[in-house]
């Protein structure tokens, strides 16, 4: 009789943490889905350049991508936080409120898209500082400037896909995702080969592609927002209106994140270009694009554990409950390591031959496997870098670990790059992406530190915010 009560409590005890585990997994799924086809997406695109049987182009598709992003990485990391705000409203049950800031995402992107057009006549300047071979540059050119068309219709479909994220709708997100990739692969595939009457384009088709699919995104996701359900759950017909008050929040939180991000595709595209390109040569820089590829295939699944992340920990903050936050970041850490060690074991193992797929050249398949091996170890620490760095975002907490990334970056992954160049030059590219590595060791650090010290509970991100400004 008296061993009731405390048999109840354990069985409810362990049915609460059941419920923990499958919400954890119901949000991730449809996140690692959502990422790994933007993978996919890149993976194709670059099968079909290789098709070409031209290494200029198979060169200049990575480091063009990365100038892209550089520009768009502002805007997306801007955005990324509508997820936290509308997970937050929605832990408060106050989710109409979410949708204000989604709609705000959309103004960011219509500046962004703006400014590219702006931005056409510098992209020439940009692409010679690479210094890479004439011939790879005209091609990083080409896809550039086309590529740079994408920026409002990316932004505003990233600012929108993460608010449904937000209010726990991640299947929206990811079926837009998905749709966009059918889309990129068969404009992409008409125009790179010339089919259907087309005239071949080759790397251009590829940009145009892309143009296509992120635009058929952003209306899908658009007309969803408008649909009779999502009105009548967070009233966006009548949220749409520009908020200053928002927006200001919107970029009072977001904009450490935008600028980490835009600090970390910076220094990547630093470090892809010059300190590869640039110092090495094409035979290293195409090693570096084929690993690229198969290292997205790490991070881009392991990214959608941590938009997850955020909008859990975000949902559990809201609702003042921040002993699940930790549980629920403790669930997707051990998910998203134990992928991590799973595919660590291939790269090990396969190295070569996961190379050889992309190239024939032993030499490109020499410098590849290092560089394999080097993502061996050092996405292990990545999976833990990108689970904490989500849930303290999911949290709020953005600036004091945009501010160490940003510095980090800099000094480990440029400045001890550029060192290990100039004083071990015998090391090849090999020394460099050592130092990388090094960088993500310390963050997954850093960063678990600053979560388990929890002074991110303090944050109250929402306030006294008032659910009426902006609603009709």
């Amino acid at each position: 009789m008296h061993d009731a009560a405390p048999n109840n409590s354990t069985a409810d005890l362990g049915a609460a943490r059941r419920a923990e585990l499958r919400g954890v997994i119901a949000l991730t799924v449809p996140m690692v889905i959502t990422f790994s086809s933007r993978a996919v997406m890149d993976i194709v695109d670059y099968m079909m350049i290789t098709g070409l049987g031209d290494p200029n182009a198979q060169a200049a598709l990575l480091p063009a991508q990365m100038a892209i992003w550089t520009y768009l990485i502002l805007g997306l990391g801007t955005v990324s936080l509508v997820s936290t705000f509308a997970s937050q409203a929605l832990g408060r049950d106050r989710p109409k409120e979410g949708s204000i800031y989604a709609w705000q995402a959309i103004y960011i992107a219509i500046v962004f898209g703006v400014a590219g057009l702006a931005l056409q006549p510098v992209v020439q300047g940009i692409i010679h500082l690479f210094g890479h071979e004439p011939g790879v540059q005209s091609l990083e050119l080409t896809y550039s400037k086309i590529a740079l068309l994408s920026a409002a219709p990316t932004i505003a479909a990233y600012g929108l896909g993460w608010f449904f994220v937000g209010v726990h709708r991640p299947w929206t997100t990811m079926w837009s995702a998905i749709e966009a990739n059918f889309v990129n692969t068969g404009v992409s595939f008409v125009l790179i080969f010339g089919h259907l009457g087309f005239e071949p384009m080759g790397i251009a088709g590829a940009a145009w592609g892309t143009v296509a699919a992120v635009s058929y995104r952003a209306v899908r996701l658009i007309v969803t927002m408008l649909a009779p359900r999502a009105a009548a759950m967070y009233d966006s017909r009548k949220t749409w209106r520009f908020s200053w008050k928002h927006m200001r929040d919107l970029l009072r939180v977001g904009s450490p994140c935008g600028l980490q991000w835009l600090c970390d595709v910076a220094v990547w595209t630093i470090f892809v270009n010059l300190l590869i390109g640039a110092k090495f040569g094409t035979i290293e820089l195409i090693a570096t694009n084929i690993a690229w590829q198969f290292m997205r295939l790490a991070f881009l699944p392991a990214l959608g554990v941590g938009q997850a992340l955020t909008a859990l920990v975000g949902k559990s903050i809201g609702a003042g409950d921040p002993e699940r936050a930790m549980r629920e970041t403790r669930i997707g850490t051990l998910i998203t390591f134990g992928y991590m060690v799973l595919l660590s074991l291939v790269y090990a193992v396969f190295a070569a031959p996961l190379i050889g797929l992309f190239s024939d050249d032993p030499a490109v398949v020499a410098a590849g496997r290092k560089i394999m091996y080097c993502a061996a170890c050092f996405q292990l620490f990545d999976a833990v870098a990108i689970c904490y760095t989500s849930s303290l975002r999911g949290a709020g907490d953005t600036f004091v670990p945009s501010v160490f990334f940003i510095i980090s970056n800099w000094l480990v992954i440029v400045g001890g790059g550029w060192f290990v160049i100039t004083w071990f030059p015998e090391m090849e590219a090999l020394g460099p992406w050592l130092a990388a590595s090094s960088l993500i060791m310390v963050t997954a650090t850093f960063l678990w530190w600053r979560w388990h010290r929890r002074s991110w509970m303090n944050i109250n991100l929402l306030g006294a915010a008032d659910a009426s400004d902006g609603l009709g």
